[in-house]
């Protein structure tokens, strides 16, 4: 049967690995400083994780037990229909893991695929159908002493068989090197030797009162326009 919708809503949140102290002090700046709260920090045996609001994409910040989780980042998906995704993944010859239902209290939070062939080394791309409301702002954000308005790109590396990958998950969307979504980020995708995130763009007020605010934050000062947290570059641009 001929695919008619993508698998990919649009692109949710990115994820980059601290330590916990590092995350305790990071997402209490980020919020202080007025980017909304996806979710509040939230500190559980081998993950605790915080959501921070970029307009139009959370950045999750989280920790993990090293022994059972070696990635430094991911890009997760909001699925277009939970309800035929595993039927299609299977359709389209997608390999996946099983389904994981979150369910606290009789209150489903969220269900978590995971693709074996986006998953290599370090960095993974898998999809997520949120039932708890995380997508609290945008697409533009709050003001902020930042000055983060949203982030208009996610670029990432792959090789030709993860592209191939990616394609069927699209299908019958069209294949270009900048894939837009009716909501959230772009997705632009260069040649690369494997799997990699290679930086978020950011769209600010003001490069330089960006950097020395989320520096101040706890970012790391790349350059006069990319400040970096855990393994994620965020590049800067002036609107």
């Amino acid at each position: 049967m001929e695919s008619t919708q993508s698998l990919v809503a649009f692109a949710d949140h990115i994820t980059t690995v601290l330590t916990i102290e590092d995350l305790r002090v990071v997402s209490k700046a980020l919020f202080d400083i007025g980017l909304p709260v996806g979710w509040p920090l939230s500190e559980q045996p081998g993950f605790s994780t915080a959501g921070i609001r970029l307009g139009n994409l959370n950045l999750e910040l989280c920790a993990v037990d090293r022994q059972q989780n070696a990635l430094d980042d991911w890009l997760t998906f909001e699925p277009t229909n939970l309800d035929s995704l595993e039927s299609e993944l299977v359709a389209r010859g997608i390999e996946h893991d099983p389904f994981d239902a979150v369910v606290i209290q009789g209150n489903p939070i969220y269900t978590r695929v995971g693709l074996p062939g986006l998953s290599v080394g370090k960095t993974a791309l898998q999809l997520c159908h949120t039932f708890y409301p995380t997508r609290t702002s945008g697409p533009i954000a709050p003001k902020n002493s930042a000055g983060i308005q949203a982030v208009t790109q996610v670029i990432v590396g792959m090789d030709d068989a993860h592209k191939q990958i990616m394609r069927n998950l699209l299908v019958p969307q069209p294949w270009t090197e900048s894939i837009d979504f009716l909501e959230g980020p772009s997705l632009a995708v260069s040649s690369a030797q494997h799997l990699e995130i290679k930086s978020l763009e950011v769209r600010v007020d003001n490069t330089c009162t960006a950097v020395k605010t989320l520096t101040a934050a706890g970012m790391s000062r790349v350059n006069e326009h990319m400040v970096q947290i855990g393994s994620l570059k965020l590049a800067l641009r002036d609107s």
